[in-house]
């Protein structure tokens, strides 16, 4: 035999009984007793369960557990599987291991009770070896929940595996409370005993999958809807949680046996030594790139957000930027002049110069934004200080309050204006656009027009023939300036 099955503990009678039970029930019919009556087979108990392929060996009620290594809905009242359960806690805290348990909570269908006035839960389930219940209480239809944050590697896949369930099951709110016992001198109240920790909660937090560990460290329980089936439980027990919480159990079941290197072949440990190796380069290279990603992201926002949704200084501060990353040489005309008297920026390429007027606007594009460039490249000749352009451009960020693909692809629409425009309209998001696949080109070609075209291959000739100018130097790139 390759694997022994795995001995886990069940707090039900075994299905042949529940046969007996059921055809006693059907027999009496309406003249049953009440204590056969109500009697109702819990679904670990199904005759149809393929036990076989969950590699488990059930130990029901009346069973020995003390080898058990898992309980699944064990009860705590007396011949009903309370003693079974006591055994299994035992010898799993005599071997230094932890007391896995599974329990469903909830009553499918609903209650079959009357709700108490002064409690908002209807189902509590008993922790037994301590004074404390964990309650719970239904949720409305469409209830959104998502898995607990800063979940360990078996919460993370028991959650991965609730939330995958068709239909979902119905889900209820849990909480540890503690009990209060009557006393012939009075009430004595308990405190919650250990910790009660989400696994998938609602948007509020309240958990609706938890993990109970006990006080003493011995047991470690899982809290599901009674709605969950059994075949993902048992399957994520036995593939995930088992070999990582309880490794001596599956051990004992030789199901590690192929991974003890000292009984490895060669070709095995050959194997397994390649992978790790993988596995590790995967590690590496994947942290290099996310450190890249992160550098490109922290480099990016702050000119996308400028040139997006930037208005003033800091629309032409990150226009320069922009600018100056396809090596055109900006310089600001109210440094150049020590005033505010004419447009933004002084924008030059290959002996080619332009005045730069940089606009925004949370509207439609103001056409006065235009004439403001004309006016300011007339009065450029008789400013002091001044020197020769060939034009202008307008860079302008309209309507920056919608989202970009809510924008007019065009400032200006109205044709007679249009007709009349002799200088460059650059949108903002055509900036953006070029900005972002590095196509310096069609920045220098958007500001100078296609005079920037002769001017590329002008420079493409001086530098196949080794004459380079000296002021060309080498390609800034925009993410390494401020």
């Amino acid at each position: 035999m390759s694997q022994l099955p795995i001995a886990v503990h069940v707090g039900s009678e075994p299905p042949s009984t529940w046969d007996e039970i059921e055809a006693r029930q059907r027999a009496a019919g309406d003249n049953a007793a009440a204590w056969l009556r109500d009697k109702r087979r819990p679904t670990i108990a199904r005759s149809d369960f393929d036990w076989t392929s969950t590699r488990i060996e059930p130990r029901w009620v009346g069973f020995d557990t003390a080898d058990c290594v898992a309980a699944l809905q064990p009860s705590i009242y007396h011949n009903q599987g309370a003693d079974e359960f006591d055994r299994f806690r035992e010898g799993a805290a005599s071997r230094g291991e932890l007391a896995i348990v599974i329990s469903p909570i909830g009553s499918i269908g609903g209650t079959d009770y009357a709700r108490s006035l002064f409690s908002s839960h209807d189902d509590s389930l008993s922790l037994g070896s301590v004074e404390s219940t964990i309650s719970s209480r239904p949720l409305g239809l469409g209830a959104k929940v998502r898995a607990a944050a800063d979940l360990d590697d078996i919460g993370h896949l028991l959650a991965l595996r609730m939330l995958s369930l068709k239909p979902a099951p119905k889900w209820r709110a849990l909480e540890l409370e503690g009990q209060t016992w009557e006393q012939h001198d009075g009430r004595v109240s308990f405190p919650p005993q250990g910790a009660l920790e989400s696994i998938v909660e609602t948007e509020l937090g309240e958990p609706v999958v938890a993990v109970w560990t006990s006080p003493d460290g011995v047991e470690r329980r899982y809290i599901v809807p009674v709605e969950t089936p059994w075949a993902p439980l048992l399957n994520w027990l036995v593939e995930q949680a088992l070999p990582e919480l309880v490794p001596g159990a599956m051990l004992r079941a030789r199901r590690n046996l192929g991974a003890d290197p000292a009984l490895m072949t060669t070709r095995e440990q050959q194997a397994r030594a390649a992978l790790a190796q993988l596995d590790a380069e995967y590690r590496a290279s994947r942290t290099r790139l996310v450190e890249e990603l992160e550098t490109a992201e922290a480099a990016a926002i702050s000119v996308r957000d400028g040139l997006l949704y930037g208005s003033g200084n800091r629309l032409a501060d990150t226009a320069r930027i922009v600018l100056e990353a396809a090596d055109i040489t900006v310089i600001d005309v109210d440094e150049l002049l020590g005033d505010t008297k004419n447009a933004d920026l002084l924008c030059s390429f290959q002996g080619c110069a332009r005045l730069v007027e940089v606009k925004s606007s949370a509207g439609s594009a103001p056409e006065r934004a235009y004439e403001d460039l004309v006016r300011h490249l007339r009065e450029w000749p008789h400013l002091p200080g001044s020197t020769p352009v060939d034009g202008g451009a307008l860079i302008i960020n309209h309507q920056h309050r919608l989202i970009p693909q809510e924008r007019q692809a065009r400032p200006y629409t109205r044709p007679e204006f249009v007709a009349a425009q002799s200088e460059p309209v650059i949108t903002a998001l055509e900036l953006f656009n070029a900005w972002r696949s590095e196509d310096w080109a069609t920045v220098r070609r958007l500001v100078f027009g296609e005079a920037s075209a002769s001017l590329e291959i002008e420079s493409d000739t001086r530098t196949v023939h080794g004459a380079v100018p000296a002021a060309t130097g080498t390609k800034r790139r925009w993410y390494q300036r401020r």
